[in-house]
């Protein structure tokens, strides 16, 4: 069956087009400015047609986090994500015990067996091979140095691990990244104490996507009254360094929004939720990070989860609809800030993980869209993804 979108503002990779868009079993196979013939017509009422976005870091939300939700609470999590625009969705892990982790891979494997037209496309681990000196919210009890070799019987046993990240200045960093590399893993610095050398290292060995920028990670410090620049300067500078951002104005002001836009631009940044099963929560509710038996208590607040002293964010609740929107007050959306937008939350994501086959408006595309109406509010998702 054919559908034909009307009456939309069509948001390319390389501009906006007031007109049509059709899709067919699936895949788009038309975008212009002329009416074509079809069996369903969707009127975006001057609305915006995006692609669906894409995150490639959520540990979980709607109260359940992939570390312990089951086989059946990880489409429960991508059906809640599905509904803010996600179309393509990363399981995101945490430092946890060793047979934690692998019961939410079984997990994992059971549901995508189950369900191989979700929207959950893959596993990203964000460690435990992290440097407890930069923990942020996460347990330094599980955290431990690299290992390429117990990295490589993941993969085999697990092939759809995606991308892990790492604190590539530990010993056994090195190794770990190029074995990576190799098998095929989108690597990234992670919860990293590395310096702007060790970093510049670090892309000599398979890393090139800097896990959320400013956060968890070390920025110019003083030793001994010289200033020595850390890894968030690294990923600003090198132009071979990808940055995630948690775009939800809390972790990253608008002001940093704003400088890190203006020094890496839209190709080199995807925007992600890192978002917890505080998700979809209102404020003042308490919950946890990570599995409830063992994860470490948070609060939500301001729309954002917080340690209990306050002194820390513990990963997002946000969605990646909201993200959208509050990176457009940073640069705003006339048409070349929606194409920017566009890039941020799906095409550079897509790229980043090799999916050829989406992230963009253009025939040929898989015909993932989201419809969103002129204050960017969420109006419809278009898939045809399970949850």
């Amino acid at each position: 069956m054919r559908t034909l979108i009307k009456n939309g503002k069509i948001v390319t990779a390389e501009k906006v087009i007031k007109g049509y868009l059709a899709y067919t079993d699936g895949v788009i196979d038309y975008v212009g400015t002329d009416a074509v013939e079809a069996d369903e017509i969707i009127d975006a009422e001057g609305g915006y047609v995006v692609p669906g976005f894409i995150d490639i870091h959520c540990h979980g939300g709607n109260n359940l986090e992939f570390m312990d939700a089951g086989v059946d609470g990880f489409g429960k999590i991508a059906e809640f994500h599905k509904s803010h625009g996600t179309t393509t969705l990363y399981a995101t892990t945490l430092a946890a015990e060793d047979n934690e982790i692998i019961e939410a891979l079984d997990a994992f494997a059971e549901y995508k067996k189950n369900n191989p037209n979700s929207t959950l496309e893959g596993i990203h681990l964000e460690g435990p091979w992290l440097n407890p000196k930069q923990c942020g919210a996460q347990n330094t009890s599980y955290m431990k140095l690299p290992n390429a070799e117990e990295l490589k019987a993941l993969k085999e046993k697990y092939p759809f691990i995606y991308k892990v990240g790492a604190a590539p200045e530990l010993e056994g960093g090195a190794e770990f990244g190029e074995m990576g590399k190799k098998l095929g893993i989108v690597m990234s610095p992670a919860h990293t104490d590395g310096t702007f050398t060790d970093m510049e290292e670090a892309l000599k060995h398979g890393y090139n996507i800097m896990t959320h920028l400013y956060s968890g990670m070390k920025g110019t410090e003083r030793v001994n009254a010289y200033r020595v620049a850390g890894a968030v300067e690294a990923g600003l500078y090198f132009d071979s360094y990808y940055v995630e951002i948690i775009a939800d104005g809390k972790h990253l002001p608008l002001e940093l929004l704003k400088y890190i836009y203006k020094a890496k631009g839209p190709d080199r940044i995807c925007m992600i939720t890192d978002a917890i099963r505080a998700a979809g929560l209102p404020n003042g509710a308490e919950t946890k990070i990570g599995s409830l038996k063992r994860g470490l208590d948070v609060i939500v607040e301001d729309d954002v989860a917080k340690m209990p002293d306050r002194q820390a964010f513990a990963g997002s609740t946000a969605t990646t609809d909201r993200l959208y929107r509050t990176m457009a007050k940073a640069i705003g959306i006339k048409p070349e800030g929606l194409v920017a937008l566009s890039k941020m939350s799906s095409l550079t994501p897509a790229r980043v993980m090799g999916l050829t086959d989406r992230g963009e408006i253009a025939v040929g595309k898989i015909a993932d869209i989201v419809i969103l109406n002129t204050d960017l509010e969420l109006v419809r998702v278009i898939t045809e993804k399970t949850n």
